[in-house]
């Protein structure tokens, strides 16, 4: 009987310890794709970063001649509404 106990708990042992291993392996696997596919996204980012870096003096030009447009926008806006308001009294 003891020699049928040890030789079951020998089993369920490397049975737990085959099953654990399995999925270290495959965790390890895993995260061998995770890593190279982390190296490509930041070698994608710093080409990012390096294509759009000419950008921050072009935008800054860009966003002065934008506000020069709102501010014209903004008082053709204020004439239309003096426009309506004054049709509206007439009416």
């Amino acid at each position: 009987m003891k020699n049928l106990l040890t030789a079951l708990t020998l089993v369920i042992t490397t049975l737990v310890v085959g099953v654990v291993a399995y999925h270290l392996v495959g965790i390890a696997v895993a995260l061998t794709r995770a890593n190279a596919n982390l190296a490509k996204l930041a070698g994608g980012l710093e080409i990012i970063r390096d294509n759009t870096a000419p950008l921050g003096e072009d935008l800054t030009t860009i966003n002065s001649a934008a506000i020069g447009i709102l501010d014209g926008l903004t008082s053709v806006d204020g004439n239309l509404v003096k426009i309506i308001t004054a049709v509206q009294v007439q009416s």
